[in-house]
């Protein structure tokens, strides 16, 4: 019998909304996805490892490295019409990504989620800061991202890189026939006409009604000693209590106690400035590229 494999891929952005869009879609009832959202298979095998940054080793353990490893995730999935994974670091690493999956799978749909790029970059720092990962001030880690990635950090540390979409997108639609940009703007203000859109491209029943009541991923300070305990990526002891709640919890309470136990952060104005100017060029590269509006991510 063949094994199932994707016939559709989630590609990035991190911190773009990968996350809520991979729940959305896997409740519908003809698409199917592992219970391990970031494979990673695609930009494994290009990586080095282990990576160096602070908790890298936590996310490193999960990568999928081994084909036969990599479809076992799917081996439950064939009665489904549509077979997907979400790794938003095979945006990032486009180049060798992109050519990869097409060799592998064919000429399959893609999905790319967008977000201003400010925003996205100061969400993957507050991420990092939640985890107990990132010592320094948003600042500080803007300096030293170029000098943490040549030395093997996780693409996660690329505040200013991973936001750089234009040759990213680029890529893609140079790669593959059919492939769906979705911001998470829209996704997040308009979820139920966005999701029609997608499940439309992905050629399922788009009247599907999406429950959208739990906010996915959430970034911020922990508030108190329990949540900063558990969320800290450097404590083994830490990580893996929180493995064994992930394996009795449902993920959608697990969610909801996240939100209530982080305090969001704001970026402040002189570095919101700084990275408007940084991304300015390539925001208008991306709008010519999709022929599409993006001044709101300048206001």
């Amino acid at each position: 019998m063949t094994k199932s494999k994707p016939n559709f891929l989630i590609v990035g952005a991190a911190k773009a909304g990968t996350t809520a869009l991979y729940y959305y879609l896997k409740q519908h009832n003809d698409i199917g996805f592992p219970d391990l959202k970031e494979p990673k298979y695609f930009s494994s095998s290009q990586l080095e490892f282990p990576h160096n940054g602070s908790g890298d080793d936590s996310v490193d353990k999960y990568a999928v490295k081994d084909w036969s490893e990599y479809l076992n995730l799917f081996k439950d999935l064939s009665s489904y019409k549509k077979i997907g994974e979400a790794s938003p670091d095979y945006l990032f690493f486009h180049q060798q990504t992109a050519p990869l999956i097409k060799e592998t799978l064919g000429d399959i749909p893609i999905i790319i989620i967008l977000r201003n790029p400010v925003k996205r970059a100061f969400s993957a720092y507050m991420y990092l800061k939640r985890d107990s990962r990132e010592p320094l001030s948003f600042r500080e880690g803007l300096a030293a991202e170029e000098d943490r990635l040549k030395d093997n950090w996780d693409f996660i540390w690329g505040y200013k890189k991973a936001g750089l979409y234009a040759e990213q997108v680029k890529t893609f639609l140079d790669t593959f026939t059919n492939v769906k940009v979705v911001l998470q703007e829209d996704l997040k203000s308009d979820t139920k006409s966005v999701m029609k859109e997608v499940y439309s491209f992905l050629d399922v029943d788009a009247d599907f009604k999406t429950d959208t009541s739990v906010e996915h991923n959430p970034s911020g300070t922990p508030k108190n000693f329990v949540a900063k305990f558990i969320l800290n990526r450097n404590n083994k002891i830490a990580t893996n209590t929180r493995e064994i709640l992930k394996s009795i919890i449902p993920r959608s309470i697990l969610e909801k106690v996240a939100s209530r136990s982080l305090q969001k952060k704001s970026i402040n104005q002189s570095d919101q400035e700084l990275l408007k100017q940084y991304f300015k060029t390539d925001i208008t590269s991306l709008e010519k590229l999709l022929n599409r509006d993006l001044s709101k991510w300048g206001e």
